[in-house]
């Protein structure tokens, strides 16, 4: 289920590098996907602000995937509680889901795991790495998933009023002929971090003044790619994976009188009526 959005282009992420090639600049206009985000879940107020920056946040990481490669973020906070996945492919489908829906809150710091997994084509085990955080804010997360997980130089800078963020990448050197290090990485994004947020604050949203802006801070373009919201459920997912339950399990989800049952997507709420019959050994029907 995708919503359409009235007046606003397609959310698309940029791919820039400087003049040295040394850095890569990821820019991600995402303000339609946000839009979309905000039509689909029932998350107001400062839990949306959260939802939203967390997204624009590690939204920009699909820059680092190869072709055919999807990556999966899964925040798991005790305090304060909720679960947050975000899923995301090379090509830019993402879907998003919070929970509780009732969120309201814009925590400063949390505690709990975050697992980041990423899948490769041709049914290659994941990757798979958990971190544990405690009491840390939403920008240690980042970082610390960029360092510890992707075990990239990498840094996310997001836009103070508009639904945007970059995502400045060094790149690794074919041989020694600079210094790859996170102190690199810190000299260069104090050196642009004014200029980006000066960048950001404008709102651009064409692909040309896109392209223009960012040639003023020295930054060429090479590629961009849309962003959007999508969801991969189906009927026959959401059976496929209610028969991965056990027997009982299977039975114990509908009411005793009922032979069909309601699922609701957690990503794009699209709603699908399953019965008895199409679960595994669920022909009999109510007594």
């Amino acid at each position: 289920m995708i919503h359409e959005s009235v007046n606003l282009p397609e959310s698309r992420l940029y791919t820039f590098i400087d003049g040295d090639r040394r850095f890569a600049l990821y820019f991600l206009e995402g303000q339609k996907l946000i839009h979309d985000l905000a039509l689909t879940h029932n998350v107001r107020g400062d839990g949306f602000a959260w939802f939203r920056d967390v997204v624009l946040s590690f939204q920009p990481m699909i820059g680092l995937l190869k072709h055919g490669e999807q990556f999966g973020l899964y925040i798991d906070s005790e305090q304060p509680f909720f679960r947050l996945k975000i899923e995301a492919a090379h090509g830019g489908a993402t879907r998003c889901a919070l929970h509780p829906e009732e969120f309201s809150e814009f925590p400063e710091t949390m505690h709990g795991l975050v697992r980041c997994q990423k899948l490769f084509p041709g049914n290659k085990a994941p990757y798979l790495s958990v971190l544990k955080v405690e009491g840390e804010p939403l920008g240690s997360i980042v970082n610390r998933v960029l360092d510890e997980s992707y075990q990239v130089h990498s840094r996310v800078q997001l836009s103070v009023g508009s639904d945007q963020s970059t995502m400045l990448h060094q790149l690794p050197p074919l041989k020694d002929e600079y210094e790859y290090s996170e102190v690199a990485l810190a000299s260069r994004r104090t050196g642009l971090k004014d200029r980006l947020q000066e960048l950001l604050g404008k709102g651009h949203t064409g692909r040309d003044e896109i392209v223009a802006a960012f040639a003023g801070i020295e930054f060429r373009y090479l590629a961009d790619r849309p962003v959007r919201f999508a969801c991969s459920c189906s009927r026959e997912r959401v059976i496929k994976s209610l028969n991965s339950l056990g027997e009982q399990d299977r039975k114990d989800l509908f009411e005793p009188h009922l032979d069909t049952l309601e699922t609701i997507c957690e990503y794009c709420k699209a709603t699908y009526e399953i019965r008895r019959g199409d679960l595994a050994g669920g022909g009999s029907g109510p007594n």
